[in-house]
């Protein structure tokens, strides 16, 4: 039996205090909550998190620790001891030292896994890249390491870092991870770079314990690497891999031997419009294919006898910018057993797929259904399916109605009532005074603001008067936490 379900109950994004910019912050995203409640931080640590992002969460939905490719951070934003400069060499000088922009070796870059039959060690696998200057000037990913995160009590510290698990001329991002049909182990794959060549690794409890390579399937684009995803199915039994303006790759996958077999491809229609960008994400139940397509997004019924004909579209970009177009890039199944899909870049939106497994325009597609109170630094973390169990009894890889009884959390927790709301709206922050509350439409515009006396722990708007529609709000608490959601007026 898995001894933990909650690993990917918080995600953590954005940039930190080296902007120097109230307008940027820290956030987690905390699906201990339904609808998950953002949390920020403004001016406490230098981890800008960017293309390389990952965090583990125990059993609880407590946020242990998390990467962003520079550094391994606590749920507090503290680097771990011996948690500095991981994925070292002239790139991390680049992104990490001097931009201080956070680490970009592709989506995903990394992956947390607990040691098989641990409770104490778990594994960062982070692919790092080898930076050629002119004139010769190239940059790919040369090797995938490993570090060793050891937790002792309530103490968390790097034993090892930057050790070697496979060095070849790998993709750019792309490295994802199934789970053994063992039900303990995981299979880690990683494609090779300008190939049709994939490693398959096995973990288990005596670490990396096999490693093959299989020769599969077409060579993907060299051109459009980076540009795409790469995503399993959530029973583990598919791999796709979407390139833009290629047709989307299918690989049937043995989860006890770690080959693939039954390689196909089937065609997309994007008509005229753009694609040089974009995501992908299967359904809970593994039926249906979203495919993030930078300004369209198209569902897939994996079933059909002919798949390309399935196509639908069941989200069209808005025209929506703010400042830059919020159109749709890189997509991660949420615990909640939503799709979440990176608006835009670096905006202050996800657009929402609210029901996956449903045909057409039955799955609920919201654009900029969760709104961020700072922009979220063009970035969406990676996680696999953590409750994936054995052949026999695989579980299921979310739930729909996430606990809405939170565990102690060790950050205040803000309230906010009715929804929808007429007449007032209510706010409180039960273990931390209110420093400002903002309210505006569903334009940018300020609808209302209020700053409460004193330190107070609640706060009422009076919103009687204002127009009918969607309103986002923002409340700044201590040390700069802050939480953002949004409301219907009506």
């Amino acid at each position: 039996m898995l001894s933990a379900q909650k690993q990917d109950y918080n995600w953590v994004i954005g940039h930190d205090n080296n902007w120097n910019d109230d307008e940027y912050g820290r956030m987690v995203i905390n699906f201990n909550h339904a609808p998950p409640q953002v949390e920020y931080y403004v001016g406490e640590t230098n981890m800008n998190m960017f293309v390389t992002n990952t965090s583990y969460s125990d059993s609880a939905g407590y946020l242990l620790f998390y990467t962003n490719g520079c550094n391994i951070a606590d749920a507090s934003g503290n680097i771990l001891l011996n948690g500095e400069d991981i994925n070292p060499g002239s790139f991390h000088v680049t992104l990490c030292d001097e931009i201080g922009r956070g680490y970009a070796a592709g989506h995903p870059s990394s992956i947390i896994l607990p040691l098989p039959n641990s409770d104490s060690l778990y594994y960062l696998f982070h692919s790092s890249v080898l930076y050629i200057p002119p004139p010769n000037e190239d940059a790919f990913v040369d090797k995938m390491l490993f570090s060793v995160i050891n937790k002792n009590g309530n103490k968390l510290s790097v034993i090892s870092k930057n050790l070697i698990a496979l060095e070849d001329s790998l993709s750019y991002g792309e490295i994802s991870a199934i789970r053994h049909s063992n039900g303990g182990d995981w299979w880690i794959i990683v494609p090779r770079r300008d190939g049709n060549q994939i490693y398959s690794i096995q973990f288990t409890s005596n670490g990396i314990s096999e490693l093959s390579l299989q020769s599969i399937g077409d060579m993907p684009p060299f051109d459009k690497a980076g540009d795409g995803q790469t995503v399993f199915s959530p029973n583990g039994d598919k791999m796709v891999r979407y390139y833009p303006e290629t047709p989307i790759m299918v690989y049937d996958f043995d989860r006890a031997t770690g080959q693939f077999t039954n390689y196909t491809t089937f065609n997309l229609d994007t008509g005229n419009s753009l694609d040089f960008q974009g995501g992908c994400a299967f359904s809970p139940s593994g039926r249906y294919l979203y495919i993030a397509a930078l300004t369209n997004v198209y569902q897939f019924d994996m079933l059909a006898s002919d798949i390309s004909a399935s196509q639908t579209t069941v989200a069209t970009w808005d025209g929506f910018l703010d400042p830059i177009g919020v159109s749709f890039l890189t997509c991660q199944l949420g615990p909640d057993c939503k799709i979440y899909i990176l608006g835009g870049g670096d905006t202050h939106y996800y657009h929402i797929i609210h029901n996956p497994d449903e045909p057409g325009a039955a799955c609920n597609f919201e654009q900029r259904g969760l709104v961020l109170p700072t922009p979220s630094g063009a970035s969406i973390p990676y996680f696999p399916n953590y409750r994936l169990g054995p052949i026999d009894n695989p579980g299921l890889p979310c739930s729909p109605v996430v606990a809405t009884q939170q565990p102690a959390l060790p950050l205040p927790v803000c309230d906010v009532w009715p929804n929808p709301a007429s007449d007032q709206l209510h706010f409180s922050l039960p273990e931390g005074f209110i420093r400002r509350i903002t309210l505006t439409d569903a334009f940018g515009r300020i609808a209302r603001e209020a700053e409460p006396a004193g330190h107070s722990h609640a706060h009422t708007l009076f919103i009687g008067d204002l127009p009918r529609g969607v309103y986002f709000w923002r409340v700044e608490g201590e040390k700069g936490r802050g939480y953002a959601g949004k409301t219907v007026v009506n």
